[in-house]
């Protein structure tokens, strides 16, 4: 059986969307990747997730997305908080 609902975080959305990421490590460009994870209410795992979609609580399995940076030269992934860190360290 699907699952009973869909939830797509998208953090700082200008951030993502208006500006050209490289990767810290290599200075390649970053690709954006869409992340998905299937959770159901009564799981363990549940306990990190909200399961308020439009002022209703769902039961059963919902689906959370949300964007992360990917290089494709050195392999490493990305959330946009550890961008946005390594963003503002001081340069080598």
């Amino acid at each position: 059986m699907g699952s009973r609902g869909l939830s797509f975080r998208c953090e700082d959305p200008f951030f993502v969307y208006c500006r050209r990421h490289f990767c810290p490590c290599c200075g390649q460009r970053l690709a954006r990747r869409t992340v998905s994870e299937t959770v159901h209410s009564d799981s363990p795992a549940a306990r990190n997730y909200d399961f308020e979609l439009a002022d209703t609580t769902v039961r059963g399995e919902v689906k959370f997305m949300h964007l992360e940076f990917f290089c494709s030269a050195c392999q490493r992934q990305y959330t946009v908080r550890e961008l946005k860190e390594k963003k503002h360290l001081p340069k080598r």
